[in-house]
């Protein structure tokens, strides 16, 4: 924009110039004329053209100098060589949740004897297990067979025995399969499993809540859910000895069923049994007498200790 200013400016002074040269010459040429009469007029004008021409030379000289500075200033500015970028940072804030791990406590103390446990499976391969019950004669290797009979009548090694076994149902395996059962005699002396008739009394009961089944390698320990007397032969409208590989259908089935049918009902409604939890139940004759009746106590694995 100055560059045009000043070059219009120079153009302008340039276009007065000639006019004011042809005015000058034209006025000298009527000058030669009025010579001849005097020569006053033609002397005054040559002064004039004199004058002007000089204010046009210093005006040309400031022109040129005003454009020099201008152009100095510009080469002094110059564009950067890259266009500066904005750089934004963003901060990711990760945050890790972790989840509490609740430590359930209960007032047991583990009994069972792991190294007892191998020892006797040593002596006898179908040792599959323990299983005790504090404050009770209920302290005893758990066996198993190929079938439900054959330890009936025999002790844990084999030897002939009216007191029986407590043994495993051949179809169940401890804290494997969804139920399994236990076997044994009511025996008079208070021997095997007599002391199962033992929770028919809720006080008792619930002052003897827990007890223990032991694998081969782990030890569980279990809540009694319900003390109850069913009828244990075929026909039964409740077959619990049938419940034993179960799906979450069936187990739901089971334990609602456990529950109608009970005598005393132990399990707690914050902490119920569902499926996913192992059971077992413990069964013995209710009497002495042969007539199908059976007493069972149904517990509920909560875990291994």
């Amino acid at each position: 924009m100055l560059f045009r200013a000043a070059f219009s400016c120079v153009l302008c002074i340039l276009c007065a110039m000639a006019r004011e040269v042809r005015r000058t010459f034209t006025i000298g040429a009527n000058a030669e004329n009025l010579f001849v009469g005097g020569n006053f007029v033609a002397i005054k004008q040559i002064k004039r053209l004199e004058k002007l021409l000089v204010g046009i030379g210093i005006v040309l000289v400031v022109v040129i100098v005003v454009c020099l500075i201008l152009c100095s200033r510009a080469d002094k500015v110059s564009a950067p060589e890259a266009i500066p970028v904005l750089t934004t940072s963003t901060t990711t804030t990760t945050i890790t949740t972790t989840m509490a791990t609740t430590t359930v406590t209960y007032d047991y103390t583990m009994h069972i004897d792991m190294e007892k446990v191998k020892n006797h499976h040593e002596v006898n391969p179908d040792v599959v297990g323990w299983v005790y019950v504090a404050d009770t004669p209920i302290d005893y290797p758990i066996v198993q067979s190929e079938d439900n009979a054959y330890y009936m009548d025999k002790d844990w090694q084999k030897n002939y025995s009216s007191a029986g076994s407590i043994f495993e149902d051949f179809r169940g395996e401890i804290n494997q399969t969804e139920n399994t059962l236990l076997y044994g005699h009511n025996m008079g002396n208070g021997s095997m499993f007599h002391a199962v008739k033992n929770f028919k009394d809720e006080a008792w009961g619930k002052e003897h809540i827990y007890f223990e089944v032991a694998t081969l390698e782990k030890r569980y320990i279990y809540r009694i859910v319900a003390s109850s007397v069913l009828n244990g032969e075929y026909g039964a409208e409740f077959d619990y000895w049938n419940r034993i590989t179960l799906n979450a259908e069936e187990f739901k089935k089971y334990i609602d069923e456990i529950r109608s049918t009970a005598l005393v009902w132990y399990a707690p409604e914050d902490d119920l049994p569902e499926y996913g939890d192992k059971m077992i139940a413990l069964q013995t004759c209710n009497s002495g007498a042969d007539d199908g009746i059976r007493c069972l106590l149904f517990g509920q694995c909560l875990g291994e200790y």
